[in-house]
């Protein structure tokens, strides 16, 4: 025998006055159907099992869009005063539907039983789902079939007490009349389960256990997602995280973002690796969303799964690497290589040595070529590799051709990475030192190096080079000359994971602070990148360089020219290792020339 102190009796006045069931979720809200409630803003709730509680009076706080017939028959009733009672406890997800279902029971208030009756039923074998969310009840042998009065009761696995839906509808055809005897006898239900009550009652979900992620991270998720304004379509949203696991849409199609989150949370399992469905979700719809707070909460909470032990989805990018070095053929002549990267390995490069005046426009066709052969599961992320003495060359801006529209760092991500530093086995060590401590940190913190009070090389590598120091260097100029070049090759060296700084350098008057570029300059970065991660670093400058080109005047964007070193390991493997990470991580050879392309 079971205590059932949370089980509901509802009545309503009037014309239309009605008795059903209803389940206590909190120390004030009352599930019930909507059906029960038709009509009624009020209604009157008796806990049948705390006989000492006197009848509460409760107001309909909520409904579902059940129109007489069809889905979302669901309604929340708030009562007037909270109720020390425990509220029903769920049933994991899932966990009691399949083959070896358990037996289930279902309790309400048939006419005449107003102390209530409970009902042995089972789901009918086979997982259909009754206008995508209903399921059918069945009642076999003698006891108390499914009637009228059941409706908002609660179907509870009998063996526990805890609840896996809400009865919606019975039919008990098996006394039929004299004029129905041509019809079958039947004795059915329908229930609304857990799951899909909580498409309807978002509040839900974080009390039903067994979701892709821990009850308090859905609820996080929740109330960030609930009532956001739609960055794109959640259905695509959803196609895209779901990716090629083959994952059949939603019964219907979701209408907010919390609706396509809680179908994964709820229907889609786990891949056999990897993350989860709904990190990528989230990962897609804080790229969507663009820089404010629902990204930055997004961002942490992706964070938050890390330090739960969740393996998250970082940028998924489809890297083209294209390497750059003098040619031993002759002075102005360059050796220029470019391939793609999939999942580490290297593909077929495709080479080529071109003088000086046919770079850009040799490059920019190698890489048009490379592009069209990438999958569609991930964004370009073109790399060029540039000896130490060329990171100030301006690639992004190369390939101005007949026929396009913008440089090419605005239409793709684009970042540098020093063919040195590559070459080099314990710098590259270093870097990946670095990043095992930036994964998952859900912003990115500047380093801020202003032009008017640079430090020295020494004592800006001491103050980068410990890998839990995340702050990645921001210079207020371009690293040709002093001091800034020092401080790139001190930057390097340290292992930081990314650098970024302007094309052109500050002429401003430093005797007056507000008319230096480079300061504006850095404290816009700093607050543009601050819910960023760093992984995700190409896309946002691919942003801003877009950004500056849709203005009026590009030239005068403080973004404008922005120029980003950035290297993973990750992205692009160490070429002194056949892995991608370096196993001692805390967490989870061109010479220079003197005459640079143009």
């Amino acid at each position: 025998m079971r205590d059932v102190p949370w089980l509901a009796r509802i009545t309503t006045d009037g014309p239309g006055a009605t008795t059903g069931a209803g389940v206590l979720v909190t120390d004030r809200w009352v599930l019930t159907c909507a059906h029960v409630v038709a009509g009624a803003e009020r209604a009157a709730v008796r806990l049948v099992n705390r006989p000492a509680l006197p009848e509460l009076g409760a107001t309909v706080l909520r409904r579902g869009p059940w129109q007489g017939e069809g889905t979302g028959d669901v309604a929340v009733l708030a009562l007037d005063e909270p109720v020390s009672v425990e509220p029903a406890r769920f049933a994991p997800l899932h966990g009691w539907s399949g083959l070896r279902a358990p037996q289930l029971a279902a309790y309400g208030f048939p006419a005449g039983h107003d102390g209530g009756l409970s009902s042995e039923i089972r789901l009918t074998r086979g997982g259909f789902r009754i206008a995508g969310e209903l399921l059918q009840l069945e009642h076999e042998g003698t006891g108390m079939p499914l009637s009228p009065g059941f409706s908002g009761g609660p179907v509870v696995i009998a063996a526990t007490g805890e609840v896996v839906g809400l009865v919606t509808a019975a039919q008990d055809t098996l006394w039929r009349g004299p004029g129905e005897r041509g019809r079958p006898a039947v004795r059915l239900g329908h229930m609304l389960p857990a799951e899909a009550l909580a498409r309807y009652v978002p509040e839900l979900a974080e009390l039903l256990p067994g979701a892709a992620v821990l009850p308090e991270a859905v609820g996080e998720l929740r109330r960030l997602l609930a009532g956001a304004r739609l960055p794109a379509d959640p259905l695509e949203l959803y196609r895209a995280a779901v990716g090629a696991l083959g994952c059949p849409d939603p019964p219907q199609r979701p209408d907010s973002l919390w609706a396509a989150a809680w179908y994964l949370l709820a229907e889609v399992p786990a891949p056999p690796e990897g993350p989860h469905p709904v990190l990528e979700f989230a990962a897609r719809v804080a790229e969507a969303a663009g820089p404010g707070a629902l990204r930055q909460g997004l961002h942490s909470w992706l964070a938050g799964q890390v330090h739960r032990g969740a393996s998250v989805p970082v940028a998924r990018w489809r890297p083209v690497l294209v390497e750059i070095a003098p040619s031993g053929a002759g002075p102005g002549m360059f050796h220029v290589t470019v391939a793609t990267i999939r999942d580490g390995v290297l593909g077929e490069p495709h080479a080529g040595t071109v003088p000086r005046p046919r770079l850009p426009g040799f490059v920019r066709d190698r890489i048009d070529r490379e592009i069209g052969q990438l999958d569609s599961d991930g964004t370009e992320l073109i790399i060029f590799a540039l000896p130490r003495k060329w990171l100030t060359q301006p690639v992004h801006s190369w390939a101005r051709r007949r026929g396009d529209f913008g440089p090419l760092g605005a239409d793709h991500a684009v970042v540098v990475v020093d063919q040195q530093r590559r070459a080099a086995p314990a710098e590259r060590r270093q870097l990946e030192l670095k990043w095992s401590a930036l994964r998952g940190s859900p912003g990115t913190e500047l380093h801020p190096v202003p032009c008017t009070d640079p430090p020295d090389s020494r004592r800006f590598y001491h103050q980068l080079r410990p890998p839990e120091r995340r702050a990645l260097p921001a210079l207020g100029g371009p690293p040709k000359g002093l001091p800034y070049e020092e401080l790139l090759a001190a930057a390097l060296k340290a292992g930081a994971p990314a650098v970024l700084w302007p094309e052109r350098p500050c002429a401003a008057d430093h005797t007056r602070a507000e008319t230096c570029r480079s300061a504006g300059f850095l404290a816009r970065l700093a607050e543009e990148l601050s819910d960023v991660p760093p992984d995700d670093l190409p896309r946002l400058v691919r942003e801003l360089r877009h950004e500056a080109q849709e203005s009026e005047r590009p030239s005068e964007h403080w973004a404008d020219g922005l120029v980003l070193l950035w290297e993973d390991p990750e992205v692009l493997p160490s070429p002194h290792r056949p892995y991608r990470v370096v196993p001692t991580a805390r967490h989870s050879d061109h010479p220079p020339s003197d005459q640079p392309p143009p």
